[in-house]
């Protein structure tokens, strides 16, 4: 590495060199904001005399070079770099002396004797190097739109309303400095550099980092070349604002854990290292693949409808969590070839399925993320002969606790009960029950949510459901046997049962036409038109019926969350992962011990309220005392925290439960084996 202070115009102004600005760069992104600061600056080195002025530090890596040229490739700077050659030329354009005009252009805009490649002396990124050569080259720029026009053209307003003369201005730029660093890219890690001095401020996404890490590294001319045969196709594929989420999915599917959005970057590097020795080549062109695959998730745009159905279904039940393990579905299709597009749909619906009943059962989503996260690993496991979709079904029929797969028992419980009217998924839920059986095609923009009781009883409804009436309105309104579509709510209103079925009987929707059965309308029939709805319900969303040998049997597995509902007699631990951290054991006492110590690290004035708390009194005996005279076999947590060691294996499975329990936030995070 090289470094050093130099004018800016001495380093621009040498001869035979020209700037870079490498394809893995984001584009030219000044605002007038960041304008004005710098021509600001250059006026208080006027109005105050000052020597000279810090404008920053160029970063660069030598490119080609010949025996009359060098090329630097910019790695850090290209902002402040296009911003001060966008306002030398403005200067050039309104300066007088023709003299300094001529400096200015063959100076430090262009190296007046080079072959044509390299006449600019910078040449930014493909996206802006055209606006960019037409700005120089004074040629028609009325139509142009971009950010490096509009600067070009608010440097002129600056210096059109200044006082100051354009030639003290350029007066002004020859005080500029900077610090320049040279980078031996045979040496030293650019990128590794890269990330030092961006990592306080420069806004940077996720997925500029990636880019930059894997393009980075790469000749130049093989930049070019990666940039555009896999990288822009990439961002052509995603705007960049989904690009981050994109590779988050991608590195959970790799590597079987969600990232923090923040630290995307991180764990793709970490990934990319666990390869070995890789070609950058080869990552981006499984990069483009995946991508495409996720241009599907977002826009529904895959060749076959019916899974575009299905996609926009897990849009409407926003269940993105999802999709680092449906990439692996669509890898199988449409890289591997293994499964077929009716597969894919297959396994799609088993999802669906699986979290619909989950949102209509009220399961909190928060264990989602882990579960499809790991659900990959969890299919290759399963070693029964089924199929793919068979196999993601059993997998999730296999967890437990918050990761339930709510059976038809629960299901039925929940949908008949529901406030389904207020139920954020309700337009939904009734779209699908109405397609079940209707072979119209309904525009479902048309048509809203009706109660067929209404929201308003009329003495007419009041007489019809009988002296509990009231009773029956609050219990019964929202439910889903009270509901159906309707475009024309207007029409209907209040209007007795009677009135309704005459108009509903004339409708295109399936839901309204079969209310004419009904002759009236109460508490009875919205009870047997809830569970009618629900004999649909169960085809739509349904249990698959797969015949497997043992693999949902507790016995067999090894892996539990804590909070599972697991009967440990007869087993015995051998691992405990708490927050990510792996800890060997080997009984049930060194289990609770170390649940103990972890949370008693983690919050010890919330452990020590324990003592004081009911579930640990114990009906024999005392689990948690401040005196270890108080217990049989006690240990240690803390000068004056002891816990009880004497426990059967479900009790210290148990205990750990209640005690866990209490420190909110960590239910999740604890994970057993046992053999």
């Amino acid at each position: 590495m090289k470094a050093d202070n130099i004018n800016l115009l001495e380093f621009l102004g040498s001869s035979k060199r020209t700037f870079n600005i490498p394809v893995y760069q984001r584009n030219y992104d000044w605002k007038r904001e960041n304008c004005k600061r710098l021509f600001d600056d250059l006026i208080k080195i006027i109005k105050l005399n000052k020597e000279g002025h810090f404008l920053g530090t160029i970063v660069y890596v030598d490119g080609d070079k010949s025996a009359n040229f060098r090329e630097f490739v910019v790695i850090d700077g290209q902002q402040r770099l296009t911003s001060t050659m966008l306002l030398l030329k403005v200067l050039y354009e309104c300066i007088e002396d023709e003299y300094i005009r001529q400096d200015i252009l063959e100076d430090y805009l262009i190296n007046k004797r080079a072959p044509e490649r390299l006449r600019l002396k910078l040449k930014p990124i493909k996206s802006d190097f055209d606006i960019y050569n037409k700005i120089i080259n004074d040629e028609d720029l009325e139509e142009e739109h971009s950010n490096l026009y509009n600067n070009y053209k608010y440097f002129h307003e600056l210096i059109e309303l200044c006082e100051i003369s354009p030639k003290e201005i350029f007066l002004a730029v020859q005080k500029l400095e900077i610090v320049y660093i040279q980078l031996d890219s045979e040496k030293e890690n650019p990128q590794l550099i890269f990330e030092s001095l961006n990592s306080t401020g420069l806004d940077l996404s996720q997925a500029d980092l990636i880019r930059n890490f894997l393009l980075m590294g790469e000749p130049y001319e093989r930049q070019d070349y990666l940039y555009k045969q896999y990288w822009i196709k990439i961002e052509m594929l995603l705007p960049s604002t989904i690009i981050s989420d994109f590779i988050r999915s991608y590195i959970t599917l790799k590597n079987q854990y969600i990232p923090n959005k923040d630290k995307v970057y991180e764990e793709f590097k970490l990934y990319v290292e666990t390869l070995g020795v890789y070609d950058v080549k080869d990552i981006l062109i499984e990069l483009l693949s995946f991508a495409k695959y996720y241009s599907y998730f977002v826009y529904c745009n895959c060749k076959n409808n019916k899974i575009n159905n299905r996609l926009e279904q897990l849009q409407r039940l926003k269940s993105t969590t999802a999709y680092p393990f449906i990439l692996s579905i669509f890898e199988e299709c449409y890289s591997k070839f293994n499964i077929d597009e009716d597969e894919v749909v297959k396994c799609l619906d088993v999802i669906i399925s699986y979290v619909f009943r989950r949102i209509i059962c009220d399961i909190p989503k928060n264990a989602l993320n882990k579960i499809f996260a790991s659900l990959h690993k969890d299919v290759l496991k399963i070693e029964e002969q089924l199929s793919l979709h068979e196999k993601v079904f059993v997998a999730l029929l296999n967890k437990k606790g918050k990761g339930i797969f709510p059976r038809d028992e629960n299901f039925k419980e929940k949908f008949v009960t529901k406030d389904v009217y207020n139920f954020k998924q309700n337009k939904y839920l009734l779209e699908k029950l109405e397609c079940k059986n209707s072979k119209e095609r309904i525009d479902f923009n048309d048509v809203t949510i009706e109660h067929i009781m209404p929201q308003a009883l009329t003495p007419k409804w009041q007489v019809d459901l009988g002296k509990k009436y009231r009773d029956i309105h609050t219990k019964y309104l929202h439910r889903v046997g009270n509901l159906t579509l309707s475009g024309y709510n207007g029409e209907l209103s209040n209007k007795s049962y009677r009135e309704k079925k005459i108009i509903l009987e004339e409708s295109n929707i399936y839901l309204n036409r079969e209310l004419t059965k009904y002759e009236y309308w109460n508490e009875d029939t919205i009870n047997k038109r809830g569970h009618e709805l629900f004999k649909k319900a169960k085809v739509i969303w349904p249990l698959l019926d797969v015949k497997i040998n043992s693999i949902n049997d507790n016995d067999i597995r090894n892996e539990f969350e804590l909070m599972e509902d697991n009967n440990v007699t007869g087993r015995e631990p051998y691992e405990i992962n708490i927050v990510g951290e792996r800890i060997i054991i080997s009984s049930w006492r060194e289990f609770f011990r170390m649940v103990c110590s972890k949370m008693y690290e983690y919050d010890g004035e919330l452990f020590d309220s324990l003592l004081k708390h009911k579930d640990f009194e114990g009906r024999r005996k005392t689990i948690i005392a401040n005196e270890e005279e108080k217990l049989k076999n006690p240990f240690k947590i803390s000068d004056s925290v002891y816990i009880e060691q004497n426990l059967s294996a479900n009790d210290a499975l148990n205990y750990s439960k209640l005690i866990v329990e209490k420190f909110e936030g960590m239910e999740d995070e604890i994970k057993y084996k046992i053999r």
